[in-house]
């Protein structure tokens, strides 16, 4: 997550996704959302102005996504074309309920090298250990790192760009507590999202116990996935229940859901 693209497309995606999974339901209890974005230094070398393009409303994406939500359409839009757009706008411009809890210190790794190991893991423990007691009243936690889940855990901590990925085992921290995770995931162009979709809740499902409700692909450039983990079999019904709304919804034009179903995935 990086303040030169807060409002962008990719924000509209996911707050849309979180707006319907914490939004009043007869059937749940009011959620709590914990939001923790994996932030680091904006990385202007590498800016792509086509993830804002959409905030212009004369445009082909703006004129198909703002019908989506109206009102989430232009408060990002107000954080977007700021002269200066940052995470903290983002988080007070309202398009969360007023009780989501943020938490947005930067994942600081700058100058730490392959050989460190030690110390990544001390300032990446210390990093979440904070994140945890921030969102430790959420019933829903949203992880938001820009490159998804690593590959190969093991491997990651030694990996440039580690702080840009988040982990399983941090996920089954929050699961642990009580708490059901959505984290996003890009999704690799070179290989079908459904088997992408198929081998993270395959890996989740190993790993930590838990069924996952789905993964939600939104094919808005860059494609994306969400992944839906519940805490138990309740949290599950609710989410899956806002879900199914959701699929009836206009939003079921620009996503696609794969839910999870013991052993395997389906669309």
């Amino acid at each position: 997550m990086q303040d030169q693209y807060a409002g962008g497309i990719g924000d509209f995606m996911k707050i849309g996704l979180l707006r319907w999974l914490v939004a009043p339901s007869p059937f749940a209890p009011k959620a709590r959302l914990g939001v923790v974005w994996y932030r680091v230094a904006d990385e202007s070398e590498h800016a792509d102005p086509e993830r804002m393009a959409y905030l212009d409303p004369s445009s082909d994406a703006g004129r198909e996504l703002r019908p989506l939500d109206p009102d989430l359409y232009d408060r990002l839009r107000s954080v977007g074309t700021a002269e200066s757009p940052s995470i903290e706008s983002l988080a007070a411009c309202g398009a969360l309920p007023r009780s989501t809890r943020y938490f947005d210190r930067i994942l600081d790794l700058a100058g730490l090298g392959p050989a460190d190991i030690g110390e990544r893991t001390v300032r990446r423990e210390r990093w979440f250990h904070e994140a945890m007691v921030t969102t430790d009243s959420c019933s829903l936690v949203f992880l938001d790192p820009d490159d998804g889940l690593p590959h190969d855990e093991s491997l990651a901590d030694g990996a440039d760009g580690t702080a840009k990925h988040a982990y399983v085992s941090e996920m089954g921290r929050l699961l642990a507590r009580g708490q059901s995770v959505v984290v996003h995931h890009p999704v690799d162009p070179s290989e079908p999202a459904l088997d992408q979709a198929v081998a993270l809740m395959t890996e989740i499902h190993d790993e930590l116990g838990v069924e996952p409700v789905a993964a939600i692909r939104v094919s808005e450039s860059p494609a994306r996935l969400f992944l839906v983990i519940p805490h138990n079999d309740r949290h599950r019904s609710e989410l899956d229940d806002r879900l199914g709304a959701l699929q009836l919804s206009n939003w079921a034009d620009v996503l696609r859901m794969y839910r999870w179903h013991r052993t395997r995935a389906y669309a």
